[in-house]
């Protein structure tokens, strides 16, 4: 019996392969989904209409949505650029109204182009960054929605938050129940693996994602990933924890091996 809630991505399947993945889910005893929604829709334009009808199919099949991710796919917007706010405020608040109606709790921000600072200092885009985040705060608290900031490696294209350390840090000056960090396995791919660093952040942590190098299938876990795996499973204070792989075309073979995989080492 598996005691923690797994859930899967829709980053390496689109909205043909729906039926098909349910049947997965449900299979495998994985609870439901983290969803980007411009993976599924391809477009903004019509997104809470369409989106609507999605969340009667998932009810129906009884498929959870924990967090949204992908939520700047398509967008354009950059966190530093000084007349992007009200942009970014108003299409946060749409991506909040999709939480609303897919009954998910949690954003995952990473975009790594969305947060580049491209040429401000690190100062100046730190507290530009705490200072826009703590404005959205108000919006977070009055929705009951966590928004969880991934630390992303410097191999996947960041030059900004690729450190637990300096987003915790980030963190602690927004100083907000409702703002914390999504972990991905991802920032241990080219680094020496740290167990403490890992339960030293737990209390900021909000959402754990499980992912290969290069987010490849899951078909032959790295001896990292099955590392972290194992204090995972031993941790009773997590009880959420994603796989994420991301393919243009999803391989229905591999596909099938991952979710066994992801299930059986989260298993008594």
């Amino acid at each position: 019996m598996i005691k923690k809630q797994l859930f899967i991505s829709n980053l390496c399947w689109k909205k043909k392969d729906i039926n098909f993945v349910i049947d997965c889910l449900k299979k495998e005893k994985i609870s439901g989904i983290d969803f980007a929604p411009l993976n599924y829709f391809n477009t903004w334009k019509n997104i809470l209409n369409s989106s609507r009808k999605l969340s009667v199919i998932f009810r129906k099949e009884k498929i959870k949505i924990n967090a949204l991710q992908g939520i700047f796919f398509k967008k354009n917007l950059n966190l530093f650029k000084f007349n992007n706010k009200k942009k970014i405020i108003d299409h946060f608040k749409i991506v909040i109204k999709l939480c609303k109606i897919f009954g998910a709790k949690k954003i995952i921000l990473g975009s790594v182009d969305f947060r580049d600072p491209k040429k401000i200092s690190k100062a100046k885009a730190d507290r530009n960054f705490v200072i826009f985040f703590k404005h959205l705060n108000k919006y977070l608290r009055k929705n009951n929605i966590y928004l969880c900031i991934e630390p992303i490696p410097m191999k996947y294209g960041e030059n900004y938050l690729y450190n637990i350390s300096h987003l915790n840090y980030l963190i602690s000056k927004i100083n907000s129940s409702n703002i914390k960090i999504n972990f991905d396995t991802s920032i241990y791919h080219f680094k020496k693996f740290e167990k403490l660093e890992f339960l030293d952040n737990l209390n900021n942590i909000k959402n754990i994602q499980i992912s290969q190098p290069n987010f490849k299938y899951f078909e032959n876990p790295t001896k990292k990933n099955l590392k972290f795996l194992k204090i995972l499973k031993q941790n009773k204070k997590i009880k959420n924890i994603s796989l994420e792989m991301i393919d243009n075309q999803l391989k229905k073979f591999k596909f099938i091996k991952s979710l066994k995989n992801f299930r059986t080492n989260l298993s008594n």
